[in-house]
Formats: structure tokens, sequence, C-alpha cells
């Protein structure tokens, strides 16, 4: 029979009955799983009554009641001590001390000691690990302060080590995971019972450092959600807290990016324990390198915000793994990742000298020799002698030299070293050759685009400029010759066609010259004049021009179908005798025999990728893009529908050639020249990434260099003589107290929001939503009409009266062009124009193209019709409209260019009168903000002839806050 009685914490504690011995000591672990989980310890005998688990315990109360363990060894009962409650009473009596001697900021009494005691069972536990075969574990939970039955356990010998990850649920709530690693696998914490810095699952115990217990206080169902409103701080603070001591997988945050090209195999070389030459594979996809012994078909790597997705092509690295195993008999029975040869073996009959010379052949980069110090260094200086061989029609065709001292090197493999970057060369003696750092910055640009052909590099007369940069010799006849020819050329003048009937500006003949001069060399080109310098009237002069001299062919000018009939109108008044068809609309007919009897095809760019079939099976003398920035993706099907246009030259017109960023130029340059800028991925790795992700300035001018005899670009201010003065003016308007109120209300809803997905999603993931919070606020800068869904009613717009008030008071019988981007906001100028009763005319982008010139030719001639509404996209480009001097941009937008554009639909070649352009800002709003983005947000591409910044792929998460603040 059994008696029951307190101990000191008041719990019950079951003794044996009087005069009998209980026989198995155990050490006992109270879980309790109540509002702050802890671990307590018990330690005592037990004996199971009627075949049941039921604990009998003894108390250890001292040192004394250690007796109850004497069957065990005297150095495990002094373990045992700091189980006993004198001494647990003692800690916690010491902890306090030290609590009320030296407060914890931000820490009360009991959470001080409730620590302090953990962290002593933690350590208690941890010195009575070893002993669990000696000294049996159990455990009895404790849950709702009920107490379960007691059940052996085992103590998992591995540490368990936590990890997390940041998820969406269906509901888009933020929720952070956490793992638990045991052994290599990895378990959710749902699968495990937690009690302080314990883990219990399937009669397992995993032993926690108390401050992996402290972080997991919050996981009480394995995971922890975040609040919308606290996503922000939780991003910002607490995760970067847990990155520094956890593993966090946050790729749901990252701009997801794939790479799918194919593998460059590269060889490094070490030397093993000073006896073994060793090969590791390498593989490069595209920029990232991948060690051979890594196997998993798909490998993340993150930059930034940035997650690229590696795809890996196992067919190509097998075909290629299995040709290295082949350069010796010892590799084929190596299969550790690596490969490796005795010294003497690898030097045995030159075997080294021909596996360089095999991996060359192969294009595959070899590196780290110049780490080895069991071979020979080549001691010479080399030596590259580049002279003119010949300049045929098509190439220019280069003598190359390349000396260490008596070894000659073969032209392909200094090719192959310098495309790889290696910073070495094993010569046929088999020492090894030092490649200057300085040949990378001079010669690479030679050898990436030229071929090799024995003893000569053979380039493209495309880059001939290239060749020219890297001869030392200025008295080389040849280089004469060329430079004497390319000189003359461009110093001949070419007669403008009688024909046209327009008076050319200096600058005008320049162009027209300079595209004469690219016919003569058979070479495309890019006018890229800055918008208003009269692009078109140079190109149908040239066109005339080439009518004549080729007669029998056809052109064909391609351009958006919005400037099909101001090409035509154009043409009329400048080159009235070319002889020209449209083809386009619903009602089209091919006729062949019209084609030949036209000079001239006017089309748009959805009727040739419509209608490839047709137009991809005629030869055309020149094909013509206008707006040549509608083909900057490589992949569209516009681009590729272009691209394989049968014709004998190209001629390409944009005055933002470059919108977004660098890569904007691949597919109209390669248009106009096809192999000029190399191909597509030559393109992105050495320019456009250099130069858009890192704003190499080097890039850039390798770039400028490449492609500038092909680009002629003129601004205003370069030929600011040839025009009349342009004004551009702030025209600040205050919101009154009801449409400042609705802005307000709108920028905090934005605000908030915005700003905790951005922490959430990254910037690049959240760009949909900022550009719709961005749109909302200048729509009610405009009017908070626009936005009925905040309105209230409100009807009051500052930018409204202003408007009607300068129209009405200011602009007298001048003519005016009103620009928005909102067709929204142009019909409510449009109701007040009607309520004043003042006469207007009205073009957004769903005015059919045949109205737009009778719309234009109205305004122009129609001394009734002053003032002009055009919404900013519709009316932006192809319009010339000099009849106006007066422009109001009522909502300015990120792109200046953009604004420019507009403005210079008056201020262009025609224009008698001085040019007032005013831009309405509401003052103390995110309009003025844009304006100092505008001003900060500059960028290297600019240089190369871009007028458009990619502005919205430029902010950062500091410019977010700006704009809303």
């Amino acid at each position: 029979m059994s008696t029951g009685k307190k101990d000191p914490t008041g719990k019950t504690v079951i003794v044996t009955e009087a005069g009998k011995q209980a026989t198995t000591p155990v050490l006992l672990l109270e879980l309790d799983n109540d509002v702050d989980p802890s671990v307590k310890i018990s330690a005592g005998l037990v004996k199971y009554v009627d075949g049941d688990r039921r604990c009998q315990r003894m108390p250890l109360l001292d040192k004394k009641s250690l007796a109850i363990f004497n069957k065990l060894p005297p150095g495990v009962q002094h373990l045992l001590l700091p189980c006993t409650q004198e001494a647990m009473v003692h800690k916690e009596l010491q902890l306090k001390d030290k609590f009320l001697a030296s407060p914890v900021k931000h820490q009360t009494l009991q959470q001080y000691v409730q620590e302090g005691m953990q962290l002593y069972l933690y350590h208690t536990l941890q010195q009575l690990r070893p002993l669990a075969p000696l000294l049996p574990w159990f455990c009895q939970v404790v849950e709702h302060g009920i107490d379960k039955k007691i059940r052996p356990v085992t103590v998992n010998n591995y540490n368990p080590l936590l990890s997390f990850e940041l998820v969406r649920t269906g509901g888009g709530t933020l929720r952070l995971m956490a793992f638990v690693t045991v052994n290599g696998q990895s378990y959710p914490l749902s699968d495990f019972e937690q009690y302080g810095f314990l883990l219990r699952s399937r009669g397992e115990l995993f032993i926690l450092p108390p401050a992996d217990g402290q972080a997991l206080a919050q996981f009480n169902m394995g995971f922890m959600d975040v609040p919308r409103n606290q996503e922000g701080p939780f991003l910002q603070h607490t995760l970067p807290a847990l990155e520094a001591r956890y593993p966090v997988n946050k790729n749901i945050l990252l701009q997801k990016e794939a790479v799918d090209t194919p593998p460059q195999c590269n060889i490094w070389f070490s030397e093993l324990n000073n006896s073994f030459l060793m090969l590791r594979i390498q593989w490069q996809y595209d920029r990232f390198p991948l060690d051979a012994a890594v196997k998993e078909p798909l490998v993340w790597i993150t930059e930034g915000d940035v997650q690229y997705e590696i795809k890996r092509h196992t067919d190509a690295e097998k075909e290629m793994t299995a040709f290295v195993r082949g350069l010796h008999a010892r590799f084929s029975q190596q299969n550790n990742g690596y490969f490796y040869l005795p010294f003497a073996e690898a030097e045995k009959s030159q075997w080294l000298v021909k596996c360089y010379r095999k991996l060359m052949d192969r294009n595959i980069g070899v590196y780290g020799m110049d780490e080895l110090k069991h071979f020979r260094y080549n001691t010479h200086i080399p030596e590259m002698d580049i002279r003119w061989h010949s300049d045929n029609k098509d190439t220019f065709d280069l003598q190359v030299k390349v000396q260490y001292g008596d070894q000659a090197v073969a032209l392909a493999d200094i090719q192959k070293a310098l495309l790889h970057r290696q910073p070495h060369l094993l010569l046929k003696d088999g020492t090894i050759g030092i490649i200057p750092e300085e040949w990378q910055q001079k010669y690479a640009m030679l050898w990436k685009l030229g071929q090799v052909q024995k003893d000569q590099l053979r380039l493209s007369n495309l880059h001939f400029t290239v060749a020219q940069n890297v001869l030392d010799n200025p008295a080389d006849p040849k280089k004469e010759a060329i430079h004497q020819k390319w000189e003359r050329l461009q110093q001949q003048h070419f007669a403008v066609p009688g024909a046209i009937q327009a008076q050319l500006r200096d600058y005008q003949k320049a162009g027209f010259d300079w595209m004469c001069l690219l016919d003569e060399m058979q070479w495309g080109g890019c006018l890229a004049d800055d918008m208003g310098l009269g692009k078109t009237l140079q190109t149908i002069t040239f066109l005339q021009h080439v009518s004549e001299k080729y007669p029998g062919e056809t052109q064909l000018v391609v351009c958006p179908t919005s400037l099909i009939y101001n090409w035509e109108h154009e043409l009329q008044k400048f080159a009235p005798n070319l002889r020209y068809a449209i083809y386009h609309g619903p009602g089209r007919q091919f006729d062949e025999a019209q084609w030949r009897s036209q000079q001239l095809i006017i089309t748009s760019y959805g009727t040739v990728r419509s209608d490839m079939e047709i137009f991809s099976r005629y030869v055309f003398g020149y094909v013509v893009l206008d707006e040549s920035q509608v083909i900057k993706n490589p992949s569209s099907q516009t681009t590729r529908a272009l691209q394989v246009l049968q014709c004998r030259n190209r001629l390409i017109l944009s005055g933002t050639p470059i919108q977004n960023n660098t890569m904007d130029l691949f597919a109209q340059m390669n248009f106009a020249n096809p192999g000029l800028l190399g191909s597509q991925t030559f393109f992105k790795t050495e320019f456009a990434h250099p130069i858009d992700k890192f704003s190499d300035g080097a890039k850039a001018a390798d770039l400028r260099r490449l492609i500038y005899p092909f680009m002629l670009r003129r601004t205003k201010e370069q030929i600011a003589k040839d025009l009349p003065d342009k004004t551009e003016i702030i025209m600040w308007c205050e919101m009154g107290d009801e449409q400042r109120q609705v802005y307000d209300q709108v920028k905090k809803l934005y605000k908030e929001k915005l700003l905790n997905r951005i922490q959430a999603d990254g910037v690049a993931a959240s760009a949909i939503y900022i550009l719709e919070g961005l749109t909302r606020l200048r729509q009610i800068c405009n009017a908070p009409q626009l936005v009925e869904e905040h309105a209230g009613g409100i009807t009051s717009s500052v930018k409204l009266d202003e408007l009607m008030r300068e129209i009405s008071e200011n602009t007298g019988s001048h003519k005016v062009l009103v620009f928005s981007q909102f067709t929204g906001m142009l019909q409510l100028i449009a109701q007040a124009m009607n309520t004043q009763e003042v006469p207007f005319l009205y073009l957004d982008g769903s005015t059919k193209a045949e109205t737009r010139q009778q719309l234009v030719s109205q305004f122009q001639q129609d001394e009734r019709q002053r003032v002009f509404l055009i919404s900013l996209k519709a009316g932006g480009v192809g319009l010339t409209l000099t009849a106006a001097d007066y422009v109001y941009l009522v909502d300015p937008w990120w792109n200046p260019a953009a604004e420019q554009q507009a403005i210079d639909r008056t201020h262009r070649i025609g224009q008698q009168n001085k040019v007032f352009a005013y831009k309405m800002i509401c003052k103390d709003s995110v309009e003025e903000k844009i304006l100092a983005l505008q001003q900060r947000k500059q960028m290297i591409a600019d240089d190369l002839i871009s007028e458009e910044t990619g502005f919205m792929k430029k902010l950062t998460e500091d410019d977010i806050a700006f704009l809303f603040s």
C-alpha cells in the first residue's frame, strides 16, 4: 500500500511501501506544456505496479538522498547532485540575488530566474546525457495541469539544427515555417512537441541550446504568421536578426530569373600532395561557375534581390566529362569529380602539352596553371605583332604573330585564352607563358569579334575601327590607306536630288550625306536625331536618291500604324514625284506587279508580322524602320519577321533607341548591321549586363566605339542656331482643401500597403502595385473624380481651373497643344471647353489613323481651331503641329524624353515662333517628387544615345518611400 505526501514544491510524491526497496534508479523529466513551456527534473527509484508503468518515486531532497543510487558508480552519483531540490533551490536564490543586485532591462525577476533555471537544467542534462545506459530516462508530460502517464524515452545523440522558410498562405499571409534538421534530415517543427529547450517525438528527446528554444517560443504550431500591418518591421528588423543566427529560405521575396544556356566547360589545374597533377571540371552557366561535384539538376544562386535558377544541361556535361576522362587511361577509373596523375605521367611524352592542345581545340577554358609549382615558366616577354594583310570588300584580314622568345603561339590558342580571360598559356615546349594583363584591355574585343584563319585574323568590315585601335605602327601603309579611304568618304558630299521640294538645313544635309556614305560602304545605320530635327525629311531625301541611283528597286518603310499617313503627307509634300503605295488595313491585297511598279511601299509593323510569308518572298532595295525601338525585344514575333526580310541594305530611325536598358539596342543594330554586335548572348554578357547592372563606363566606351560609325545623333543643343527658342516653365498648382484631403487619404492608404508589400516581396515583384499607387495619386493631382472610389463626390480640380484660366486669359490668339496621359482628364477638359464655348480638336488612342492627318491639317490651317487636346501616348510621336507655340503638359511622367517628344510636336523644323511649354505640377505632391527623381535618376546608357532611363526599374525602396512621403 502506498502513501502520498507533499514535497516542498507542492507536488504529490509517491513513495514506496514501508520496508520495501525499489530497484530501478531513473532520471525523470517533467515536461510542462502550460503557458510557459519548461523542463523540470526529478530522480529516484521506480517500479512497475500491476504491470502498469505507474511511477513510485522518492524525491532527491539533498545530497543524502543520493544514497538510493548506491548501485551506481560514485562519479555518477556526484553528477546527480544538481538534480537535488536543495541544489535547485540554491540556484534559484542565487539568480534572484544576482537580478536584485543588477536588474536586467526589459526583463522581470520571474523571467530572469526562469531563463537561468532552464540554462542550469540544460547544462545538467548535457552532463547526464552519456549516462543513459546506466540511468534510464523517463518523461512525464504535464498539460493543463494534468499529469500524463510516465513513459520511457531515449535521447537522440545528434544535435538538432534549426532553419526557417518564408511562405505565403492561400490567403496571402506571410508565414515563417520552422524546421528541425537531425543527422542531415529536415523535419517540420510541427512533427515535434516542444518543452522549453527539449523537443519530443515518438519516444525520442532532442536537446536544443536554450537560445534555440527561445527562438521557437512563438512557433506554437510549427509556424508563425506575420500580420499584414507588421510585415514591414518584420522584414526590416526581425528577419535579418533571425538570418544572422539561422538559415532562412526567403525565396518568395526574390525576383526569379532562369538561366538556360549550354554550359562552358572549364578545367582547373592544381597540385595534390606535391606529387600529383589534378584536373577539376567546372561548368560555367552564363556567368555562374558550378563545380562538377554538384549533381543537382537545378541550382539556385541568389544575388541581391534576384534568384537565378540554373538549369543543368546534363547530357552536355556527360559528353564533356567523357571527353576529359578519355584524355588519359588512368582517368577511366577515377570517379571522384576530379582526375589526377603523377607528375611523371603528366610530363611523359609531353602528355600535358598534348592535353592542353586538345582542351583548347574543344574550346575548354584552362585555369590555375599559374599556381603550379612543379612546372616551368617561360621567362620571355611575349610579343604580339599585328599588321594589315588585306582589305577585301567584305572583310579586313590582319596578319598576327604571337611569340614567347622562339616559341610561336597558334592564333586559335591566344584567341581562346583571351576569350576565357586566362592569365596563361601552355607553350609547345611545356613551359607556361604568362598573358600580360594589358592584352585583355587592348586586344580582347579584336579577338572576340574576329575569326582565326591560320595565321590571319579576319574581321567583318563593320569592325574596322576595332582593328585600327590596336595597330601600333601609325606608318603602316595599309592602315594609312584605310584611314585615308575613310576620311575621303566622310568628306565627300552628295547632291540633293532635284525632285526634293525642300531646302535642307546644314545638319540635315550632313545627315543625308552620312546615309549616302553608308550606302557606298553597303553598311546599315541608325539615324538617332532628337525629335523634331527632321529625320523623316532626311530619310525621304535619301530614298529619292537611292530610287534614282538604283532604278527598278522598291524600297520599304515600316512604321507604327499611327505614322502611316504622316509618311504619306510628308512624301506628298517633299517628294511628290516618288511613286509609293500603302499596304495596310483589313482590305489589303498583295499585288507583286503593283509593288514592282512602285518605288516605295509603306506598311506597319503589325502588317509585316501578319503577312511575314509575303514580305519574306520579296527582295527590297532598302528596308527602313521608323520608330525602330518597336523591335527592341529580340525574341518578339515582329523582330523575327523583320530580320528575315530580303534587302540590299537597312536603315533604322529612332529618337530613343534605348528606352529601358542597353539590351534594347541589340535587336535594332543587329537588324541594321547583322553581326555588328555579335550574338545576343555575347552582347548581353559583354555589354548589357556590365553596363546596366554595374554602370561599367569602360564597357560603355567600348560599345560607343563599336557603333559610332553606324549611328548618327544630333541634339537640339548641337544645332540650336537652326531652331527658334524654346522656353520650358513649371506652372505650380496649389490643391484646394477638398482635393488635398482626397490626395492625403489615398497617399496614406497606398504608402502603408506598398511599403509592407515591398518589405515582403521586394521592389521588383511589387512594381505593378507601385505603379498603381503612383497612378492613383497622379490622377488625383489632375482631378479627384478620375478616382471615383476615393473622390467621395469631390470635383474641385486646381489644374482644370488653372488651364481654363490660361486658355481664356493668357494665350490670346496663339494656338495651344494640351497633353495628358489620361484620356479621362482630356474628357474633363473637353467638357469645360464646351461649357465655356471654346472650339477645340480632340485626339486619343481611339482616333482612327485616317482621321489623325485630317485633324492635323485642320489644326495647322484653320485659324478658328486654336486648341488641340491630345493624349500623350497617341500623339507623342508622328505629328507635326508647328502652328502651335504654346504647349501644356497637364501631368508629368517618369520619362523626360516622352515629355520632350510631346513638346517637339510643335518645336520642330518649320516653327517660326518661340515655343512656350508649361508643365503643370501640383505643389507638395508626387508630381513634385517625380521632377526631383528625374534629375537624380540618370544612368550611363545616356552616353550611348538613351533618352529613356528605364525609370521604374531603377527605383529603390528609398525612392518609393520618398514618392509616397
